[in-house]
């Protein structure tokens, strides 16, 4: 069909062809962010159930308490201090929670790959922690309902809410950001030396940290080793196969923040277990939860401080990130330490505090947050000073000062001589194009000025009209 009328059928094709293409994308757009909403809670919510349930067949105490134990569950996976029986207990375990947030991070980064403006990817956060939101809900309303038949009381619901956004939202935003943390250091205006300088300090510091961490990790195991005769004393106090395995699973449940203590306390901070407190200078003994994995602590020594030598493996860490950071600009070197140990303290600081808590009528459990976080920034940043100082004064360093230094002076003058030579071209060639010559097309001689060509003179008008009029 030609004419006027296929033309606009074509158009008409194509209005429907763009319309269905929209709502293909809409309709996978909104059924992406259902997934993002509950993936990952959903796949939680779902081994807690099979934990639960399993535990209250093998306790044999039936399943009327079902739901109140799941939401209970639910709340204790992300860090909701909860009161059972008028105890408080908050220094809750880790690893599920770690868990949890890793797979966020890891499902978001691919969610995000098609997304690239503001919008979309606040739609995708907004998905991500609504989901969650939505069970945490549930959850404080199965407790609440349960109240009477297990004796646990409601929790903070502001604390609940606030503790699923930060645990999906966040693991969102750190998602995205490996994707696109470049971008917004350059919209932040963090280009060139500073770049490279603040990724240099934050990688450093961070591994520092995980060192750190992996120190106290395996001071513990070491510790498990040494007093096991203790330990396996504890869980004989089980009564039967479900109460062994469950000593052994919260044990394991709780490494992680055991190696955050073990941090702080290789850091020279005092840890505090109940009525105990792990000291390298001064440790004190004390009565502590019956739990396997405490029973690990270690008493006073028999030589007054021997502990305290295990401070050389705060000590090495300082090292080695101190000698990551170096180089030949020696405020370019201390702005590189300050920033890794800006990201060890901070990173420290977090983890000590959501590691620590009380438990009951026993007191607090973990290290003081502010303390471990100042001791890592004086130990990384006087190392790296020190080492700083030294490396600046090194002939190495003098050489690569005295070669930059050459350089930026080479630079200008090589600008200026690619400067005159690009001039000198440009003039031949200017010289060997030939200047137009303009004539008239009544006359021979040449123009001078291309504008005279615009002139007409009256006389020639006249005679034009005198033609025109023949």
């Amino acid at each position: 069909m030609n004419g006027p009328t296929g033309t606009l059928a074509a158009r008409l094709r194509q209005v429907r062809r763009t319309q269905r293409e929209h709502a293909v994308a809409s309709a996978g757009t909104a059924r992406e962010l259902v997934i993002v909403a509950f993936a990952v809670p959903v796949v939680a919510l779902a081994l807690l159930a099979l934990v639960v349930a399993v535990t209250m067949a093998l306790a044999g105490s039936g399943f009327g308490a079902f739901g109140a134990v799941l939401g209970s569950a639910w709340l204790c996976l992300h860090q909701v201090p909860l009161s059972v029986g008028g105890v408080e207990i908050s220094a809750l375990p880790l690893l599920p929670t770690i868990a949890v947030f890793v797979a966020v991070v890891r499902y978001a980064g691919p969610s995000a790959r098609l997304r690239t403006t503001p919008a979309d990817l606040g739609a995708l956060v907004a998905a991500a922690a609504g989901g969650p939101l939505l069970i945490t809900a549930l959850a404080l309303a199965l407790v609440f309902d349960g109240s009477s038949v297990v004796p646990v009381n409601p929790p903070n619901a502001l604390w609940a809410f606030a503790s699923t956004v930060l645990i999906y939202g966040g693991g969102t935003l750190a998602g995205i950001g490996r994707r696109d943390w470049r971008e917004w250091c350059e919209r932040a205006g963090i280009t060139g030396d500073r770049l490279t300088d603040l990724v240099a300090g934050v990688r450093t510091g961070v591994l520092a940290a995980l060192m750190l961490v992996g120190a106290g990790a395996v001071a513990v195991c070491l510790l498990l080793i040494v007093n096991w005769q203790s330990v396996s004393a504890v869980i004989a106090g089980g009564n039967g196969f479900d109460g062994y395995l469950g000593l052994v699973v919260v044990s394991l449940l709780y490494l992680p923040n055991l190696a955050v203590d073990g941090a702080a306390a290789l850091l020279g901070t005092p840890v505090h277990m109940g009525a105990a407190t792990v000291d390298v200078f001064d440790p004190q003994s004390g009565a502590v939860p019956a739990l396997p994995i405490l029973a690990i602590l270690p008493g006073p020594p028999p030589i007054r401080f021997l502990w305290a030598a295990v401070l050389v493996v705060p000590l090495g860490v300082a090292v080695w990130a101190a000698l990551q950071m170096r180089h030949h600009d020696p405020m370019r070197n201390l702005r590189r330490v300050a920033i890794s140990a800006a990201a060890a303290a901070a990173a420290l600081l977090v983890a000590t505090v959501i590691a620590g808590g009380t438990v009951g009528e026993l007191g607090r459990a973990g290290a003081e947050g502010p303390l471990v976080a100042l001791v890592a920034f004086g130990a990384l940043m006087v190392v790296g000073a020190i080492v700083a100082g030294l490396h600046a004064i090194g002939d190495e360093a003098k050489a690569a000062r005295a070669a930059a230094a050459a350089s930026r002076e080479q630079v200008p003058s090589d600008a200026d001589e690619g400067t005159e030579a690009i001039d000198e071209a440009q003039a031949e060639v200017h010289q060997s194009v030939p200047t137009p010559v303009f004539y008239r097309p009544d006359d021979d001689a040449p123009v001078v000025d291309v504008e005279d060509l615009m002139f007409v003179d009256d006389a020639d008008l006249m005679f034009v009209d005198d033609e025109a009029a023949d």
